[in-house]
């Protein structure tokens, strides 16, 4: 009896082990050996051979951050947290430990994380992207994390709708006219992966243009806050939203 006590003491104890040393990674987020580049609104974690890449986000997100801030209407709190990776493997365990590398897409390239920022380098090559694209993208993270900051409950269609919209990530034509419009329960998913395979980059980003084209940013914004209810805010459904937005993707 002792011997078998014994036994499922020791296997626990592996298990959990296990698990602490599979999620350590996420909880561990600045780069090994990190140096660290500050200004009003960030603060970015790097590694030491990546002076250069580091050097380049730290500009653009300084240079952009005010003009973003302001276009949310939303005021600075306190600077975001930006962690630079050199490699796509690093960035993955950052995710949700080492089990992320097992289905992590290979075109991914950043994430925000309870308001943070975490990205590869720029100068990382990346199936997919370019450098320029790499780049941009962490404008795309910046807006995530401050719609973290104004509204924690915003659907993720709406949440990447905004970052693609506000970091000028314009798609191209084929992006969303070779797709099937997403359903409504489509649009709903909190699924990254089925996101991107349905054109959710391209569809939210067309999304947010429509509502803006036709409601005014102003309506864009209160809604994003959490400020009312479809009806509330634009005085229509989300159906009827949904409908005039299919009319706006048909005829363009």
């Amino acid at each position: 009896m002792k011997k078998k006590k014994g036994r499922l003491f020791m296997i626990v104890t592996s298990v959990l082990l296990l698990l602490v040393l599979q999620t350590l990674p996420a909880f561990i987020l600045k780069p090994w050996g990190s140096k660290t580049l500050k200004s009003y609104f960030i603060n970015l974690y790097y590694q030491p051979s990546d002076e250069k890449g580091a050097r380049e986000v730290f500009d653009l997100l300084s240079e952009k951050s005010d003009e973003i801030y302001e276009k949310m209407k939303f005021p600075r709190e306190e600077p975001i947290d930006v962690y630079i990776y050199k490699t796509q493997n690093q960035l993955a365990i950052r995710e949700a430990g080492f089990i992320t590398l097992t289905f992590a897409p290979s075109w991914h390239i950043g994430d925000s994380h309870w308001g943070n920022i975490m990205m590869v380098s720029p100068n990382t090559p990346v199936k997919g992207h370019t450098h320029d694209s790499i780049l941009t993208a962490t404008l795309h993270e910046l807006v995530h994390a401050i719609n973290y900051r104004i509204n924690k409950k915003l659907s993720y269609f709406w949440d990447n709708g905004l970052a693609t919209y506000l970091a000028g990530q314009i798609p191209d034509d084929y992006d969303y006219k070779s797709r099937t419009i997403p359903s409504i329960s489509d649009m709903d998913t909190n699924n990254g992966l089925k996101f991107a395979s349905m054109g959710g980059y391209a569809f939210s980003y067309k999304y947010i243009e429509f509502l803006d084209n036709i409601y005014g940013w102003d309506k864009v914004i209160a809604y994003a806050a959490g400020q009312g209810s479809y009806e509330e805010v634009f005085g229509k459904s989300e159906s009827q939203i949904y409908d005039e937005w299919c009319i706006y993707l048909r005829s363009q």
